[in-house]
């Protein structure tokens, strides 16, 4: 916890020694305060000379004083300057320290939002840098809570808490200095009881600490169940989960009220056991140091304390340094769960930071001699393996070549590896064995700034990010002039539907882009890979949540979109497939077909089933229907030919590439 403050605190470190000597001096001043008390009592009841020290010079100024009323006697001039002196001092040293306070927590604040909002954006950059296998094993909220409540408590810890721990450490300090300067035999029975406070203090800290380590991660449960059924709020109502998600959030708000109670429990039982040490230990000075006062010899067993050596202004000063002594003591039963919250904030915070994030340049030894340059787009994947749990494969020596400008789609069930693969191109995640190479360069070999430049993703559900519709369009290509965004929305046949918005381009976008229908999320994302014109584009099913008029505008968009790529596309609406040139069937994380649309439909494979199960539930029976899906084998080959021509030029007749393909 200290190395760890220590660490965040640089850059700061003269701000903390300014904040450090004005609570050294405010402590002074505290301290201080207590002495006109002695000085009164010994010049008014025991008829002395105050002992004043340096500031005699001080006491002079006031000799000479009297009030009207006075008797005029020797003794009593000297009484009343001793009190006004001292009444003149114990205003002094009470502004003085006032005064030293604020400027104190004026600095401490200062020093403590500048540390959480660095310490914020330090630890919200390492979350967005860590590979996605790490997030994958961490719950949203449990993070959300990091950023926000686990740092607010190393907050208060920086602003009140530290504060209040060195002003308790000086003050105890200068107390028992000025302790023993008056008497040190005194000063010997006062502290006694030192040593059984601090046990005291060990002992609850310890337990306030874990009991506090486990109300932070139920707060994080709590915070994650939140987010997550806020975030999933249609379904929730939609499957009438009110109550289910009600009682599970009050399962988890019940275990954050256990923890909580158990530190507030012993936070509880702490005040009171040091209320009890500190009333014996002032019983027993007032007992003692009462003796004295009135004539009384009092041994100590290693020394004694005569008859009379304290008057009654010092045993009053003793009382009431005492409260101060035992004040910052008492102050622990506070700061006790502050430091609990906060070391428990910062083990998690650490654990964040001393993860190791996703390296954007190549590995050591795998450097390439200079920025790699715009890819043309061929892509090609040998012998490739994956897994997210070790021993347990997900893709399993997969072998596939995509030419430049050339599209294949990945089909299969669910589960079979068709997300897994697309996100090792962009080294999402790292192949366990075999080489990705795209235009024969080892993905290896390349910094990640390069290799993700060249490759836009549009997914089934396309995210859009606070701002306007303009800023999402423009999320790759900041740069980008107004007229090549409007371009970009042309193309993706969603710029009339822009400018239908209530402000346009500028029109804000609602959480997750809730205001806009799901086509026109979709069409955004298109238009923002237009935008950022990457010679590889990857297609996870884009159209797999649409109705069918959503689904015909972003097919639209894709034709412009896909044109002159490398394309790698995931559908399970395989009618829509034909203008692919070879389709690829994963099964259980390996290819178990590959060939062309019309060639697989006919193959009676895996692709002819899948094909035969999406015209299961239409309303014609199988035996009924020939002609229908003879229809749909023959739009799929058509679509095939037309692409094939299109690459082909000019002077290529339909006959020679119907029987290539065949």
């Amino acid at each position: 916890m200290i190395k760890f403050l220590l660490g965040q605190l640089r850059g700061h470190r003269i701000a903390v020694v300014a904040a450090i000597t004005m609570t050294l001096l405010q402590v002074g001043a505290d301290v201080l305060g207590a002495l006109p008390i002695k000085w009164v009592l010994d010049a008014v009841v025991d008829h002395r000379d105050p002992e004043v020290g340096p500031l005699d010079p001080v006491l002079d100024l006031f000799q000479g004083i009297q009030f009207a009323g006075g008797t005029g006697g020797k003794h009593e001039k000297a009484a009343i300057a001793v009190v006004a002196f001292a009444a003149f001092m114990f205003v002094a040293f009470g502004v003085l320290g006032s005064v030293l306070s604020y400027v104190q927590m004026r600095l401490a604040t200062s020093v403590s939002q500048s540390v959480s909002a660095r310490l914020r954006t330090t630890l919200f950059a390492r979350i967005e840098s860590l590979p996605l296998d790490w997030h994958a094993r961490h719950r949203t909220g449990d993070l959300i809570q990091r950023v926000t409540g686990n740092i607010t408590d190393i907050e208060k810890l920086l602003t009140d808490g530290l504060i209040d721990l060195l002003a308790g450490l000086l003050t105890i300090i200068g107390i028992i200095s000025v302790m023993i300067a008056l008497d040190w035999r005194f000063t010997l029975v006062s502290i006694g009881i030192v040593p059984v406070m601090f046990i005291v203090v060990l002992r609850y800290t310890l337990a306030i600490k874990a009991a506090s380590r486990r109300a932070a991660k139920a707060a994080g449960r709590v915070t994650d169940v939140a987010a997550e059924d806020i975030r999933a709020i249609t379904e929730v109502k939609s499957f009438t989960l009110e109550q289910h998600e009600a009682e599970r959030f009050a399962d988890k708000v019940a275990d954050l009220r256990r923890n909580t109670t158990r530190a507030g429990r012993l936070q509880a039982e702490f005040t009171p056991a040091v209320q009890i040490v500190v009333t014996a230990g002032t019983a027993v000075v007032i007992g003692i140091g009462g003796a004295v006062a009135v004539g009384y010899d009092v041994s100590l067993g290693v020394t004694t304390l005569p008859a009379g050596s304290l008057s009654i202004g010092t045993l009053t000063v003793f009382l009431a340094y005492l409260k101060q002594l035992y004040q910052p003591m008492r102050n622990l039963s506070k700061l006790t769960n502050m430091v609990a919250m906060a070391s428990s904030g910062a083990e998690r915070i650490v654990e964040i930071l001393d993860a190791e994030p996703e390296n954007l340049d190549p590995p050591s030894g795998w450097a390439r001699p200079s920025p790699m340059p715009r890819a043309l787009g061929e892509i090609r994947l040998s012998g490739v393996s994956f897994g997210y749990v070790p021993g347990v494969p997900v893709l399993d020596d997969i072998s596939l070549h995509l030419p430049a400008g050339g599209r294949v789609a990945l089909v299969g069930l669910s589960g079979s590896g068709k997300s897994t693969l697309v996100k090792l191109i962009p080294r999402l995640h790292t192949a366990w064995s075999g080489t990705i190479t795209i235009d024969g360069c080892d993905i290896r070999t390349v910094a990640l700034r390069d290799l993700r430049r060249d490759i836009s993703f549009v997914p089934q559900e396309s995210v859009l990010f606070e701002g306007t519709v303009r800023s999402n369009v423009a999320v790759g290509r900041p740069d980008a002039t107004e007229e090549e965004i409007f371009d970009a929305c042309r193309k993706a046949h969603v710029h009339d539907a822009v400018l239908g918005l209530s402000q346009g381009y500028d029109t804000p976008v609602g959480e997750a882009g809730r205001n806009l229908s799901t086509g026109q999320r979709q069409r955004i994302a298109i238009a923002r890979a237009i935008l950022r014109d990457s010679p590889i584009l990857i297609l996870d099913e884009p159209t797999a949540s649409l109705d069918v008029e959503a689904e015909a505008e972003v097919m639209h968009a894709l034709d412009t979109l896909i044109e002159g790529r490398t394309v790698l596309m995931i559908s399970h609406r395989l009618s829509t497939l034909g203008d692919v040139d070879e389709i690829v069937v994963l099964d259980q994380g390996r290819i178990a077909e590959r060939g062309a649309p019309h060639v697989l439909a006919q193959a009676g494979g895996i692709f002819t089933r899948m094909l035969t199960e999406q015209h299961r539930y239409s309303s014609l029976t199988l035996d009924e229907r020939p002609a229908e899906y003879d229809e749909e084998m023959d739009n799929l080959e058509t679509r095939a030919i037309s692409r094939q021509l299109r690459l082909a030029g000019p002077g290529t007749r339909p006959l020679e590439v119907r029987l290539r393909l065949r």
